[in-house]
Protein backbone atom coordinates (compact mmCIF):
# COMPACT_ATOMS: atom_id res chain seq x y z
CA UNK A 1 0.00 0.00 0.00
CA UNK A 2 1.19 3.90 -0.41
CA UNK A 3 0.05 6.25 2.24
CA UNK A 4 0.65 9.93 2.21
CA UNK A 5 0.49 11.89 5.10
CA UNK A 6 -0.50 15.92 5.13
CA UNK A 7 -0.72 18.02 7.93
CA UNK A 8 -3.20 20.69 6.75
CA UNK A 9 -5.36 20.39 9.82
CA UNK A 10 -2.56 20.92 12.12
CA UNK A 11 -4.17 23.34 14.53
CA UNK A 12 -7.09 20.75 14.90
CA UNK A 13 -4.67 18.11 15.85
CA UNK A 14 -5.81 15.75 12.65
CA UNK A 15 -3.53 13.96 10.96
CA UNK A 16 -4.90 13.88 7.01
CA UNK A 17 -3.89 9.76 5.91
CA UNK A 18 -4.28 8.81 1.85
CA UNK A 19 -3.81 5.27 0.86
CA UNK A 20 -3.92 4.08 -2.72
CA UNK A 21 -5.08 0.41 -2.48
CA UNK A 22 -4.22 -1.86 -5.77
CA UNK A 23 -6.80 -4.75 -5.77
CA UNK A 24 -10.15 -5.29 -7.86
CA UNK A 25 -11.30 -8.12 -5.29
CA UNK A 26 -15.14 -7.20 -4.45
CA UNK A 27 -14.84 -7.23 -1.03
CA UNK A 28 -11.62 -5.48 0.63
CA UNK A 29 -11.26 -5.52 4.32
CA UNK A 30 -8.58 -3.21 6.17
CA UNK A 31 -7.65 -4.02 9.72
CA UNK A 32 -6.28 -1.39 12.44
CA UNK A 33 -4.40 -2.51 14.80
CA UNK A 34 -5.92 -3.12 18.05
CA UNK A 35 -2.95 -2.99 20.12
CA UNK A 36 0.54 -1.92 20.16
CA UNK A 37 4.06 -4.06 20.89
CA UNK A 38 5.43 -2.66 23.94
CA UNK A 39 2.27 -2.42 25.96
CA UNK A 40 0.39 -5.20 26.31
CA UNK A 41 -3.20 -3.87 26.54
CA UNK A 42 -6.15 -2.99 23.83
CA UNK A 43 -5.96 -0.23 22.64
CA UNK A 44 -8.82 0.98 20.19
CA UNK A 45 -6.84 3.34 18.36
CA UNK A 46 -10.26 3.29 16.04
CA UNK A 47 -12.07 5.89 18.82
CA UNK A 48 -9.35 8.76 17.00
CA UNK A 49 -10.54 7.78 13.37
CA UNK A 50 -13.23 10.00 11.61
CA UNK A 51 -14.67 10.65 7.75
CA UNK A 52 -13.36 7.36 6.89
CA UNK A 53 -14.42 6.93 3.18
CA UNK A 54 -13.35 4.71 -0.19
CA UNK A 55 -13.29 6.09 -3.68
CA UNK A 56 -12.60 4.37 -7.07
CA UNK A 57 -10.61 5.48 -9.64
CA UNK A 58 -13.45 7.63 -11.61
CA UNK A 59 -14.57 9.30 -8.84
CA UNK A 60 -17.56 7.12 -7.23
CA UNK A 61 -17.56 6.32 -3.75
CA UNK A 62 -17.96 3.02 -2.00
CA UNK A 63 -19.93 1.45 -0.40
CA UNK A 64 -17.98 0.77 3.35
CA UNK A 65 -18.97 -1.26 6.38
CA UNK A 66 -16.92 -2.00 9.72
CA UNK A 67 -16.68 -5.27 10.66
CA UNK A 68 -15.52 -4.75 13.89
CA UNK A 69 -14.02 -2.11 15.90
CA UNK A 70 -11.11 -1.51 13.96
CA UNK A 71 -11.67 -3.27 10.75
CA UNK A 72 -13.61 -2.19 8.03
CA UNK A 73 -14.90 -3.92 4.90
CA UNK A 74 -14.88 -1.96 1.27
CA UNK A 75 -17.69 -3.47 -1.41
CA UNK A 76 -16.01 -2.91 -4.67
CA UNK A 77 -18.98 -4.62 -6.66
CA UNK A 78 -17.38 -3.62 -9.58
CA UNK A 79 -14.28 -4.69 -9.22
CA UNK A 80 -12.38 -1.65 -9.68
CA UNK A 81 -8.66 -1.99 -9.46
CA UNK A 82 -7.54 1.22 -8.30
CA UNK A 83 -9.28 2.18 -4.72
CA UNK A 84 -8.31 5.06 -2.41
CA UNK A 85 -9.01 5.48 0.96
CA UNK A 86 -9.35 8.81 3.04
CA UNK A 87 -9.46 9.06 6.97
CA UNK A 88 -8.57 11.89 9.81
CA UNK A 89 -6.78 10.75 12.84
CA UNK A 90 -6.66 12.58 16.13
CA UNK A 91 -3.02 13.46 17.01
CA UNK A 92 -2.95 14.93 20.53
CA UNK A 93 -0.97 12.49 22.68
CA UNK A 94 2.12 13.57 23.62
CA UNK A 95 3.90 10.62 24.92
CA UNK A 96 6.49 8.10 23.89
CA UNK A 97 3.56 5.28 22.30
CA UNK A 98 1.25 7.48 20.77
CA UNK A 99 0.59 10.35 18.06
CA UNK A 100 0.68 14.27 18.14
CA UNK A 101 0.44 16.95 15.79
CA UNK A 102 0.75 20.63 15.99
CA UNK A 103 2.23 23.45 13.98
CA UNK A 104 5.49 22.70 15.05
CA UNK A 105 6.06 18.87 14.94
CA UNK A 106 4.50 15.98 12.88
CA UNK A 107 4.60 12.66 15.42
CA UNK A 108 3.64 9.26 14.55
CA UNK A 109 3.30 5.98 15.78
CA UNK A 110 2.53 4.34 12.58
CA UNK A 111 0.54 1.43 14.66
CA UNK A 112 -1.72 4.25 15.37
CA UNK A 113 -3.21 5.05 12.54
CA UNK A 114 -1.95 3.26 9.85
CA UNK A 115 -4.09 -0.09 7.90
CA UNK A 116 -3.22 -3.26 6.11
CA UNK A 117 -5.09 -4.90 3.95
CA UNK A 118 -5.79 -8.30 5.27
CA UNK A 119 -4.12 -11.01 3.45
CA UNK A 120 -1.39 -8.62 2.51
CA UNK A 121 0.25 -7.83 5.98
CA UNK A 122 3.69 -8.81 4.15
CA UNK A 123 3.63 -6.80 1.40
CA UNK A 124 5.95 -2.95 1.12
CA UNK A 125 4.40 -0.31 2.18
CA UNK A 126 5.17 3.19 1.74
CA UNK A 127 4.59 6.74 3.25
CA UNK A 128 4.96 10.02 1.43
CA UNK A 129 5.08 12.67 3.92
CA UNK A 130 3.27 16.19 2.67
CA UNK A 131 5.53 18.50 4.87
CA UNK A 132 6.92 21.63 4.52
CA UNK A 133 10.72 21.28 2.68
CA UNK A 134 12.62 22.79 6.23
CA UNK A 135 11.26 19.64 8.10
CA UNK A 136 13.92 17.58 9.07
CA UNK A 137 12.44 13.34 9.52
CA UNK A 138 13.75 11.26 12.45
CA UNK A 139 13.09 7.55 11.83
CA UNK A 140 14.68 4.12 11.74
CA UNK A 141 12.95 3.32 7.88
CA UNK A 142 14.84 4.09 5.05
CA UNK A 143 12.99 7.46 3.43
CA UNK A 144 14.10 9.53 0.33
CA UNK A 145 12.34 12.63 -0.31
CA UNK A 146 9.95 12.21 2.46
CA UNK A 147 9.15 8.57 1.64
CA UNK A 148 9.20 6.28 3.83
CA UNK A 149 9.72 2.76 2.71
CA UNK A 150 8.57 -0.43 4.86
CA UNK A 151 9.55 -4.17 3.92
CA UNK A 152 5.93 -4.93 5.39
CA UNK A 153 3.51 -3.90 7.45
CA UNK A 154 5.17 -5.15 11.33
CA UNK A 155 7.90 -3.00 10.06
CA UNK A 156 5.71 -0.08 9.23
CA UNK A 157 3.87 -0.23 12.59
CA UNK A 158 7.20 -0.88 14.62
CA UNK A 159 8.82 2.64 13.08
CA UNK A 160 7.84 5.73 14.73
CA UNK A 161 8.89 9.29 13.19
CA UNK A 162 9.04 12.62 14.03
CA UNK A 163 8.88 15.42 11.21
CA UNK A 164 9.94 19.08 12.10
CA UNK A 165 12.02 21.80 11.36
CA UNK A 166 13.53 22.10 15.46
CA UNK A 167 15.02 18.73 15.56
CA UNK A 168 18.18 18.37 16.74
CA UNK A 169 20.19 15.78 15.25
CA UNK A 170 23.53 14.13 16.93
CA UNK A 171 25.63 11.10 15.73
CA UNK A 172 28.32 8.62 16.42
CA UNK A 173 29.79 5.44 15.85
CA UNK A 174 29.74 2.23 18.57
CA UNK A 175 31.90 -0.19 16.53
CA UNK A 176 29.97 -0.76 13.68
CA UNK A 177 26.77 0.36 14.70
CA UNK A 178 25.64 4.33 13.69
CA UNK A 179 23.90 5.88 16.47
CA UNK A 180 21.76 8.62 16.34
CA UNK A 181 20.15 11.37 19.21
CA UNK A 182 17.31 13.00 17.70
CA UNK A 183 15.60 15.64 20.29
CA UNK A 184 12.14 17.63 19.87
CA UNK A 185 12.15 20.14 22.41
CA UNK A 186 14.32 22.42 24.17
CA UNK A 187 16.92 20.79 26.67
CA UNK A 188 20.55 21.65 28.11
CA UNK A 189 22.04 18.13 27.67
CA UNK A 190 25.70 17.94 27.28
CA UNK A 191 25.82 15.88 24.29
CA UNK A 192 29.30 14.91 24.34
CA UNK A 193 29.23 13.66 27.94
CA UNK A 194 25.54 11.75 27.08
CA UNK A 195 27.39 10.07 24.21
CA UNK A 196 30.14 9.08 26.27
CA UNK A 197 27.83 7.05 28.56
CA UNK A 198 25.72 6.15 26.14
CA UNK A 199 28.88 4.43 24.38
CA UNK A 200 29.77 3.13 27.32
CA UNK A 201 26.68 1.02 28.24
CA UNK A 202 25.55 0.45 24.46
CA UNK A 203 29.34 -1.44 24.52
CA UNK A 204 28.74 -3.36 27.58
CA UNK A 205 25.22 -4.82 26.27
CA UNK A 206 26.43 -5.43 23.27
CA UNK A 207 28.63 -7.89 24.91
CA UNK A 208 26.48 -10.06 25.98
CA UNK A 209 24.64 -10.82 22.87
CA UNK A 210 28.16 -10.53 21.48
CA UNK A 211 27.00 -8.35 18.16
CA UNK A 212 24.96 -5.03 17.88
CA UNK A 213 21.79 -6.25 15.27
CA UNK A 214 21.34 -3.06 13.29
CA UNK A 215 23.60 -0.80 11.33
CA UNK A 216 21.54 2.29 12.75
CA UNK A 217 19.59 2.65 16.22
CA UNK A 218 18.07 5.83 16.49
CA UNK A 219 17.39 7.05 20.10
CA UNK A 220 14.10 9.53 19.34
CA UNK A 221 13.95 12.23 22.51
CA UNK A 222 10.90 13.85 23.17
CA UNK A 223 12.20 16.83 25.59
CA UNK A 224 8.98 18.29 27.16
CA UNK A 225 8.54 20.85 29.45
CA UNK A 226 6.89 19.27 32.46
CA UNK A 227 7.71 16.43 34.81
CA UNK A 228 6.98 12.72 32.71
CA UNK A 229 8.96 9.89 32.06
CA UNK A 230 7.42 7.32 29.33
CA UNK A 231 9.73 5.18 26.92
CA UNK A 232 8.67 2.69 24.43
CA UNK A 233 10.97 0.31 22.24
CA UNK A 234 10.85 -0.60 18.55
CA UNK A 235 12.89 -2.94 16.40
CA UNK A 236 15.90 -0.44 15.52
CA UNK A 237 14.80 2.73 17.57
CA UNK A 238 13.41 4.06 21.32
CA UNK A 239 10.86 6.91 21.47
CA UNK A 240 11.98 8.50 25.14
CA UNK A 241 9.38 11.37 26.76
CA UNK A 242 10.97 12.52 29.39
CA UNK A 243 10.39 16.38 31.05
CA UNK A 244 11.47 18.35 34.16
CA UNK A 245 10.24 20.94 36.04
CA UNK A 246 13.66 23.25 37.06
CA UNK A 247 17.24 23.37 37.49
CA UNK A 248 17.80 21.58 40.79
CA UNK A 249 16.23 18.41 39.23
CA UNK A 250 18.69 18.21 36.36
CA UNK A 251 20.97 15.32 37.79
CA UNK A 252 18.02 13.51 39.22
CA UNK A 253 16.97 14.17 35.00
CA UNK A 254 20.12 13.10 33.57
CA UNK A 255 20.50 10.05 35.66
CA UNK A 256 16.63 9.16 34.89
CA UNK A 257 16.99 9.91 30.94
CA UNK A 258 20.42 7.29 31.17
CA UNK A 259 17.79 4.32 33.12
CA UNK A 260 15.54 4.59 30.93
CA UNK A 261 17.45 4.84 27.81
CA UNK A 262 19.31 1.91 28.77
CA UNK A 263 16.43 -0.13 29.44
CA UNK A 264 14.90 0.70 26.22
CA UNK A 265 18.48 -0.38 24.56
CA UNK A 266 18.22 -3.28 25.92
CA UNK A 267 14.83 -4.16 24.41
CA UNK A 268 16.77 -3.96 21.16
CA UNK A 269 17.56 -7.21 21.81
CA UNK A 270 15.19 -8.52 24.61
CA UNK A 271 11.24 -8.50 23.10
CA UNK A 272 12.03 -6.67 19.77
CA UNK A 273 14.34 -10.06 18.96
CA UNK A 274 14.29 -12.62 21.74
CA UNK A 275 10.04 -12.97 21.42
CA UNK A 276 7.82 -15.61 23.32
CA UNK A 277 6.38 -18.43 21.31
CA UNK A 278 2.88 -16.27 21.79
CA UNK A 279 3.85 -13.21 20.03
CA UNK A 280 6.25 -15.03 16.72
CA UNK A 281 4.58 -13.17 15.05
CA UNK A 282 2.73 -10.11 16.36
CA UNK A 283 -1.08 -10.72 15.62
CA UNK A 284 -2.69 -7.32 15.62
CA UNK A 285 -5.80 -7.78 15.60
CA UNK A 286 -6.55 -9.60 19.23
CA UNK A 287 -4.22 -9.90 22.69
CA UNK A 288 -1.47 -11.79 22.23
CA UNK A 289 -1.46 -13.71 25.68
CA UNK A 290 2.09 -14.32 27.64
CA UNK A 291 3.23 -15.81 30.98
CA UNK A 292 6.63 -14.23 30.04
CA UNK A 293 6.49 -10.43 31.35
CA UNK A 294 8.94 -11.08 33.99
CA UNK A 295 11.45 -12.04 30.89
CA UNK A 296 10.70 -9.33 28.59
CA UNK A 297 10.17 -6.49 31.08
CA UNK A 298 11.80 -7.60 34.10
CA UNK A 299 15.16 -8.85 33.15
CA UNK A 300 15.27 -5.99 30.86
CA UNK A 301 14.41 -3.62 33.91
CA UNK A 302 16.82 -5.51 36.06
CA UNK A 303 19.22 -5.07 32.73
CA UNK A 304 18.96 -1.57 32.00
CA UNK A 305 20.21 -0.42 35.37
CA UNK A 306 23.13 -3.23 35.91
CA UNK A 307 24.24 -2.09 32.28
CA UNK A 308 25.28 1.52 33.75
CA UNK A 309 26.84 0.20 36.65
CA UNK A 310 29.07 -2.57 34.89
CA UNK A 311 30.68 0.20 31.90
CA UNK A 312 31.31 2.73 34.78
CA UNK A 313 28.22 5.06 34.16
CA UNK A 314 26.59 4.55 37.28
CA UNK A 315 28.87 4.09 40.81
CA UNK A 316 27.55 1.63 43.44
CA UNK A 317 25.52 4.43 45.49
CA UNK A 318 23.90 5.42 42.11
CA UNK A 319 23.03 1.72 41.33
CA UNK A 320 21.74 1.20 44.85
CA UNK A 321 19.70 4.51 44.94
CA UNK A 322 17.71 3.36 41.82
CA UNK A 323 17.64 -0.64 43.24
CA UNK A 324 16.02 0.88 46.27
CA UNK A 325 13.40 2.99 44.75
CA UNK A 326 12.35 0.25 43.06
CA UNK A 327 12.67 -2.12 46.20
CA UNK A 328 10.09 0.52 47.83
CA UNK A 329 7.53 0.07 45.24
CA UNK A 330 7.73 -3.61 45.54
CA UNK A 331 7.45 -3.88 49.57
CA UNK A 332 4.29 -0.69 48.88
CA UNK A 333 2.15 -3.07 46.17
CA UNK A 334 -0.05 -5.57 48.18
CA UNK A 335 -0.92 -6.84 45.28
CA UNK A 336 2.37 -8.86 45.69
CA UNK A 337 0.26 -10.96 47.94
CA UNK A 338 -2.53 -11.73 45.86
CA UNK A 339 -1.31 -12.21 42.26
CA UNK A 340 1.70 -13.61 41.09
CA UNK A 341 3.94 -12.20 38.48
CA UNK A 342 3.51 -14.55 35.82
CA UNK A 343 -0.62 -14.30 36.15
CA UNK A 344 -0.04 -10.21 36.37
CA UNK A 345 2.21 -10.54 33.15
CA UNK A 346 -1.10 -12.24 31.37
CA UNK A 347 -3.71 -9.86 32.54
CA UNK A 348 -1.71 -6.95 31.60
CA UNK A 349 -4.60 -7.09 28.54
CA UNK A 350 -7.09 -6.37 30.93
CA UNK A 351 -5.15 -3.49 33.68
CA UNK A 352 -1.58 -3.62 33.16
CA UNK A 353 -0.55 -0.08 33.24
CA UNK A 354 -3.07 1.52 35.51
CA UNK A 355 -3.65 1.47 39.43
CA UNK A 356 -6.95 -1.23 38.73
CA UNK A 357 -8.45 -2.18 41.58
CA UNK A 358 -6.67 -1.68 44.71
CA UNK A 359 -3.75 -4.85 45.54
CA UNK A 360 -5.20 -6.92 42.92
CA UNK A 361 -1.61 -6.78 40.85
CA UNK A 362 2.23 -6.61 41.30
CA UNK A 363 4.49 -5.22 38.24
CA UNK A 364 5.90 -7.21 35.76
CA UNK A 365 8.84 -4.46 35.81
CA UNK A 366 9.95 -4.24 39.68
CA UNK A 367 9.02 -8.06 40.61
CA UNK A 368 10.20 -8.80 37.29
CA UNK A 369 13.57 -6.92 37.82
CA UNK A 370 13.87 -8.24 41.43
CA UNK A 371 13.18 -12.35 40.28
CA UNK A 372 15.87 -11.47 37.54
CA UNK A 373 18.46 -10.61 39.93
CA UNK A 374 17.95 -13.49 42.65
CA UNK A 375 17.81 -16.01 39.50
CA UNK A 376 21.22 -14.46 38.24
CA UNK A 377 22.82 -14.83 42.06
CA UNK A 378 21.36 -18.33 41.69
CA UNK A 379 23.61 -18.92 38.74
CA UNK A 380 26.39 -17.21 40.06
CA UNK A 381 26.46 -18.56 43.30
CA UNK A 382 26.00 -22.38 42.03
CA UNK A 383 28.67 -22.20 39.16
CA UNK A 384 30.92 -20.22 41.69
CA UNK A 385 30.99 -17.19 39.15
CA UNK A 386 31.85 -19.36 35.91
CA UNK A 387 28.60 -18.51 34.13
CA UNK A 388 25.21 -15.30 35.06
CA UNK A 389 22.25 -14.75 33.36
CA UNK A 390 24.10 -12.63 30.69
CA UNK A 391 24.78 -16.74 29.31
CA UNK A 392 21.18 -17.47 29.64
CA UNK A 393 19.95 -13.83 27.72
CA UNK A 394 23.05 -14.99 25.15
CA UNK A 395 21.41 -18.30 24.49
CA UNK A 396 17.73 -16.99 24.20
CA UNK A 397 19.06 -14.90 21.51
CA UNK A 398 21.29 -17.02 19.37
CA UNK A 399 19.28 -20.32 20.20
CA UNK A 400 15.65 -18.74 19.36
CA UNK A 401 15.75 -15.68 17.91
CA UNK A 402 18.93 -16.09 15.20
CA UNK A 403 16.82 -19.54 14.55
CA UNK A 404 13.59 -17.30 13.95
CA UNK A 405 11.55 -18.98 16.39
CA UNK A 406 10.12 -17.38 19.63
CA UNK A 407 10.70 -19.16 23.55
CA UNK A 408 8.34 -20.64 26.01
CA UNK A 409 8.99 -20.54 29.74
CA UNK A 410 10.48 -24.37 30.01
CA UNK A 411 12.87 -23.11 27.47
CA UNK A 412 13.83 -20.24 29.61
CA UNK A 413 13.63 -22.69 32.50
CA UNK A 414 15.91 -25.22 30.63
CA UNK A 415 18.95 -22.04 30.43
CA UNK A 416 18.54 -21.26 34.09
CA UNK A 417 19.08 -24.74 35.29
CA UNK A 418 22.34 -25.56 32.53
CA UNK A 419 23.99 -22.39 33.85
CA UNK A 420 22.85 -23.16 37.26
CA UNK A 421 23.88 -27.05 37.46
CA UNK A 422 20.44 -26.64 39.95
CA UNK A 423 16.72 -27.21 39.36
CA UNK A 424 14.77 -24.16 39.22
CA UNK A 425 11.07 -25.94 40.16
CA UNK A 426 10.97 -24.27 43.42
CA UNK A 427 12.48 -20.52 42.06
CA UNK A 428 8.80 -20.89 39.28
CA UNK A 429 6.93 -21.90 42.29
CA UNK A 430 8.01 -19.72 44.99
CA UNK A 431 8.75 -16.56 42.37
CA UNK A 432 7.08 -16.47 39.90
CA UNK A 433 3.82 -18.43 40.21
CA UNK A 434 3.75 -17.95 44.00
CA UNK A 435 2.73 -15.04 45.28
CA UNK A 436 4.84 -12.56 48.60
CA UNK A 437 8.34 -14.81 48.27
CA UNK A 438 10.39 -12.93 46.84
CA UNK A 439 11.83 -10.93 50.02
CA UNK A 440 12.85 -13.92 51.90
CA UNK A 441 14.59 -15.52 48.94
CA UNK A 442 16.23 -12.56 48.13
CA UNK A 443 17.39 -12.56 52.15
CA UNK A 444 18.47 -16.09 51.59
CA UNK A 445 20.75 -15.40 48.89
CA UNK A 446 22.17 -12.20 49.74
CA UNK A 447 24.64 -12.90 52.57
CA UNK A 448 26.65 -15.02 50.16
CA UNK A 449 27.45 -12.00 48.06
CA UNK A 450 28.28 -10.32 51.65
CA UNK A 451 25.02 -8.14 51.22
CA UNK A 452 21.52 -8.11 53.16
CA UNK A 453 18.44 -6.05 52.71
CA UNK A 454 18.16 -3.69 56.05
CA UNK A 455 15.52 -0.85 56.59
CA UNK A 456 14.61 -2.00 52.79
CA UNK A 457 17.57 -0.97 51.35
CA UNK A 458 20.10 -2.94 49.59
CA UNK A 459 23.12 -2.87 51.80
CA UNK A 460 26.80 -4.21 52.11
CA UNK A 461 27.05 -6.26 55.89
CA UNK A 462 28.62 -4.30 58.29
CA UNK A 463 31.85 -6.56 58.64
CA UNK A 464 32.73 -7.31 54.97
CA UNK A 465 35.69 -5.53 53.74
CA UNK A 466 34.79 -6.25 50.22
CA UNK A 467 31.81 -6.16 47.80
CA UNK A 468 31.40 -9.18 46.45
CA UNK A 469 28.06 -8.31 45.10
CA UNK A 470 29.63 -4.99 43.42
CA UNK A 471 31.91 -7.64 42.24
CA UNK A 472 30.07 -10.27 40.48
CA UNK A 473 27.81 -8.02 38.86
CA UNK A 474 30.13 -6.27 37.68
CA UNK A 475 33.34 -8.45 36.53
CA UNK A 476 32.12 -10.97 34.55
Amino acid sequence: MKYQVSINKALENFIEIEAEINSNEAEIVLQLPAWRPGRYELANFAKNIRCFKATAQNGTELKVRKQTKDSWKIFNIDNNKNITIYYEYYANQLDAGACFLNNEQLYVNPVHCFMYQVGKINEPFEVKLNIPSEYKIACQLTHIDNILKAENFDQLADSPFIASANLLHHEFMVENTNIHFWFQGKHELDLKQLELDTTAYTKAQKAIFKELPCADYHFLYQILPTPFRHGVEHADSTVIAMGMNNDMLRDDFYNDLLAISSHELFHLWNIKRIRPESMWPYDFTKENYSHLGYVYEGITTYYGDLMLLRSGVWNWEQYTDSWNGDFARHISNEGNKNYSVAESSFDTWLDGYVPGVPARKTSIYIEGMLAAMLADLIIIKNSKGQYSLDNVMHDLYHLFYKQKKGYTENDYKFLLEKYSKESFEHYFEAVIWGKNNLIAELQNILPYFDCSINNNKLTKNINSENNSLFNFLVNR
